[in-house]
């Protein structure tokens, strides 16, 4: 596969447009999915996480930093001159899930975590959205990294 194939042309609106509303359907489906277990649990099935990802407890101060390198991070990725669909699908991904934990950091104090594996600490599909999109932003790095050797 020839670098050509991975890229996307500089400013293509319809692109962006497929793109925004990727990660807008995102962000819905994991709002639609928190506030379904949250209007209809009966029996604790949620828990109202105040931590970040899967539970991990950190100071404020440190959180909002973090999170706004990490934006600031995706930002920069977003606007390279080279584009690559699957770097810029990866960052849809991670932007979509952290939009949707910070609105519920801000609409509820916590973050609705509703999914319990037992052997994880219980997350939610916007943590799920993370993870994927992570993995593809280290993979489409990794590819275009060989494309270029």
């Amino acid at each position: 596969m020839t670098d050509a194939k991975i890229q996307i042309k500089e400013n293509n609106r319809s692109e962006n447009i497929k793109l925004f509303f990727l990660g807008v359907g995102l962000i819905f489906v994991d709002q639609l999915s928190k506030n379904v277990v949250r209007l209809y649990d009966k029996g604790g099935f949620y828990i109202c996480n105040e931590g970040i990802g899967f539970g991990i407890k950190i100071p404020e101060l440190i959180f909002f930093s973090l999170w706004t390198v990490a934006v600031i991070f995706l930002a920069h990725s977003v606007f390279l001159k080279k584009k690559y669909i699957l770097r810029l699908i990866s960052c849809v991904f991670i932007l979509s899930g952290a939009v949707s934990n910070m609105f519920d950091r801000f609409a509820h104090g916590c973050i609705i975590d509703f999914i319990d594996l037992k052997i994880w600490p219980v997350f939610n599909l916007a943590d799920i959205f993370i993870v994927i999109g992570f993995a593809g932003f280290i993979y489409s790095i990794q590819k275009t990294k060989s494309f270029q050797n």
